[in-house]
C-alpha cells in the first residue's frame, strides 16, 4: 500500500462524528494512517476537519471502543495494531441477528471454510501439517477418555490453527471472531462416537488435502464436514 500525505476533507453532510470516523477510516485505507501510527494532535485534527473539540472526542470514544484507535492517556492517540475480536464479534453478530435466511448463513459458512481451507493447502507449512495432525491425534484420545468437552475445545482449536495456516492476517482476525459464534455448536455435532467418528474424519479429510497440496477436494470436504451443522441451522431457523 502506498503511504499518501493527502489531507482528510472536512466534515460535511450527515451528522459531523460520523464524518469524522469516514475521514479516518479513509485516511487508514489509503495508507495515510498505518496500525501503531500516532495521529495528528487534537488541535490539528479540529482545524485539519473543521469540527469541534466535542465532536472529535466523540468520534475518538467510538473508534476506540470498536478497536480502530487507542487513546494513551498524556501520549496522543495511535492506530491500534490489531482489531479487536469484539469488534468483530459484533458486526458478526449484527448480521446473524437480522432476518438471514438458513441459506444464506450455510453459504457464508461453507465459503468461508472453503476459503480457509484453499488458502491452508497452498501456504501451510510441513510444521503445520505435523501440528494439525496431533490436535487431531489428541482430540481422539481426549474423546476415548469420555473427556467430550476437553475433545470440543481440541475440535475448536483445530479450526483455529487451520485459519493461521492461511498466513494472511485480515483473514485470520476475520475467521476467528466469525468462529467464535459457532464455538458453542461443535460439542454437540461430537456428542456421540457416530457423530464423533464423522466428524474426525472430516478433519482427516482437511488435513489430507493440505498433504497431498489438492485443491480440488477442497469444496466437497467442506460440504461434507458442515452436514450436520446445516441440518441444525435449518432446524433452529425454522422453529
Amino acid at each position: 500500500m502506498a503511504i499518501t500525505t493527502e489531507r482528510m476533507q472536512p466534515a460535511s453532510n450527515g451528522t459531523v462524528v460520523d464524518n469524522i470516523i469516514c475521514q479516518i477510516r479513509n485516511a487508514i485505507s489509503s495508507g495515510r494512517f498505518r496500525s501503531g501510527d500516532r495521529l495528528p494532535s487534537e488541535f490539528e485534527l479540529m482545524e485539519e476537519l473543521n469540527v469541534s473539540r466535542n465532536s472529535l472526542r466523540e468520534a475518538m470514544k467510538i473508534l476506540s471502543a470498536i478497536g480502530i484507535v487507542e487513546i494513551r492517556r498524556g501520549d496522543g492517540t495511535y492506530i491500534c495494531n490489531q482489531v479487536k475480536y469484539s469488534f468483530i464479534d459484533s458486526v458478526a453478530y449484527s448480521v446473524l441477528l437480522e432476518n438471514s435466511t438458513s441459506e444464506e448463513l450455510i453459504e457464508f459458512r461453507r465459503t468461508l471454510d472453503e476459503d480457509v481451507l484453499m488458502l491452508a493447502v497452498k501456504k501451510a507449512t510441513k510444521e503445520d501439517v505435523e501440528n494439525l495432525q496431533e490436535i487431531i491425534n489428541e482430540m481422539r484420545l481426549k474423546f476415548s477418555n469420555g473427556e467430550i468437552g476437553a475433545a470440543a475445545k481440541l475440535d475448536y482449536r483445530f479450526h483455529q490453527y487451520l485459519a493461521s495456516c492461511t498466513k494472511n492476517n485480515f483473514m485470520e482476525r476475520m475467521v476467528l471472531g466469525v468462529y467464535a459464534l459457532f464455538e458453542r455448536s461443535i460439542e454437540k455435532n461430537i456428542r456421540t462416537e457416530e457423530l464423533f467418528a464423522m466428524a474426525d474424519q472430516h478433519h482427516q479429510d482437511m488435513l489430507n488435502c493440505i498433504q497431498e497440496r489438492d485443491t480440488s477436494k477442497v469444496p466437497d470436504v467442506i460440504a461434507r464436514s458442515l452436514s450436520s451443522w446445516c441440518k441444525d441451522v435449518k432446524a433452529k431457523i425454522a422453529d
